[in-house]
């Protein structure tokens, strides 16, 4: 009886950890640069209020940006009904991209 009380308990809980949506935005001709950088985000009131989440990158350019919401911060978003809307920035800065005098070579 035990067992499958802590299976109960655990099915739910390793739900809420994997990943429930995925968006991501690349660019056409990928350059990355670097490991992936994660930050959290929260917005407030409908995504009116929200911190400003500034990119880290040396070239100031991005070429990946992923934002990733599991099932525990989607049923934070519904339960608040869009009040808090918790979810997880992924990025990948890219490189300079090359070429003579300033020309992107494609």
């Amino acid at each position: 009886m035990a067992r499958i009380a802590f299976v109960l308990m655990m099915v739910p809980a390793l739900a809420m950890l994997s990943g429930c949506a995925t968006h991501r935005l690349v660019v056409a001709r990928p350059n990355p640069s670097g490991e992936p950088v994660t930050v959290s985000s929260n917005a407030f009131g409908l995504g009116a209020v929200q911190r400003r989440t500034v990119a880290d990158c040396p070239s100031n350019l991005l070429d990946e940006v992923r934002i990733k919401q599991n099932l525990g911060q989607a049923l934070a978003s519904v339960l608040t009904l869009g009040l808090w809307q918790p979810a997880r920035l992924e990025y990948r800065c890219a490189k300079v991209p090359g070429g003579a005098a300033g020309v992107i070579e494609g």
